[in-house]
């Protein structure tokens, strides 16, 4: 596979979980281009102890993907989207697939790999590369990320944003996630900001937390020896808060698989989910 890119074990891995939401258009020819080796090791792990995580994933992509286009769709004129830790995922690239006239730019932002990802899109979608700009800077640093993001040119703080660090709470201390989202915050509460969260084991049905505990073993014991960082609701409530959000929603999984596919096979209740949207205007 020497014409493809290849990528981390655990991006790797959410994307070969994703793969059904990536057969056309421009994040079909994106994922074509990557080479996801090095997530199948994982996987076979993760397949031990949820051989159906995919659909957690399938379903948190939906939501935010569905959200934010809602966001899109309703806002008075053109958008601008913020993506902190972009890593490989094509979102952007779904966003202009279907609202290209409505999204005047999209910023991604990552420690790393930012140049490889500008040269992925520029080979995979010409018509949107113009429009995203990779940028390099480490959220742990938030005045440099707003001075990165400023220095692209493309950063217009009277656009309506929507803000999406998808995959990020997981890994980063609450006072950061809030200081990221607040980077963003409006005077007059027109932007938005839309990410995934996991809740502690207490919430969910004891017959379930085996699935989260499994699946999490492998992904920490990869990248993330610090351990799983999760929230309640109402913690999620105050950190969205903290960051300068007014009406905050959660969106639970087993509302999402209904939306998503007309019934509830794996989520029967809101106790049986472990990962939740949530969606804060600010």
């Amino acid at each position: 596979m020497e014409d493809h890119t290849k990528i981390e074990p655990t991006a790797a891995l959410v994307m070969i979980w994703a793969r059904e939401m990536y057969g056309t258009g421009s994040p079909g020819r994106f994922y074509s281009i990557l080479d996801l080796s090095a997530g199948e090791k994982m996987k076979a792990e993760c397949d031990e102890a949820c051989p159906w995580y995919n659909q957690v994933t399938l379903n948190r992509k939906w939501m935010i993907h569905r959200l934010a286009g809602d966001f899109i769709k309703g806002a008075n004129g053109p958008c601008q989207v913020i993506l902190p830790a972009a890593g490989k995922s094509p979102l952007a690239l779904e966003l202009l697939d279907d609202h290209n006239d409505r999204i005047r730019s999209v910023i991604e932002i990552d420690i790393s790999g930012m140049e490889e990802k500008k040269r992925l899109y520029e080979k995979a979608a010409p018509e949107f590369a113009g429009k995203i700009s990779c940028v390099t800077a480490d959220l742990f640093d938030l005045p440099g990320v707003l001075e990165a993001v400023k220095e692209t040119g493309m950063y217009d703080p009277a656009l309506p944003t929507v803000i999406i660090p998808e995959g990020i709470s997981y890994y980063i201390p609450s006072s950061l996630l809030s200081g990221v989202i607040g980077l963003f915050a409006s005077p007059d509460q027109r932007n938005t900001v839309i990410f995934d969260f996991m809740l502690p084991c207490r919430l969910v049905n004891e017959d379930r937390r085996k699935f989260p505990k499994g699946i999490w073993r492998v992904i920490n014991n990869d990248c993330n020896p610090d351990g799983t960082v999760t929230y309640t609701p109402e913690e999620i409530e105050e950190t969205l808060k903290d960051a300068g959000c007014t009406r905050i929603d959660q969106h639970f999984m087993h509302f999402i698989e209904k939306d998503r596919t007309g019934g509830n096979e794996f989520f029967m209740t809101v106790e049986d989910g472990w990962t939740v949207i949530a969606e804060g205007f600010l």
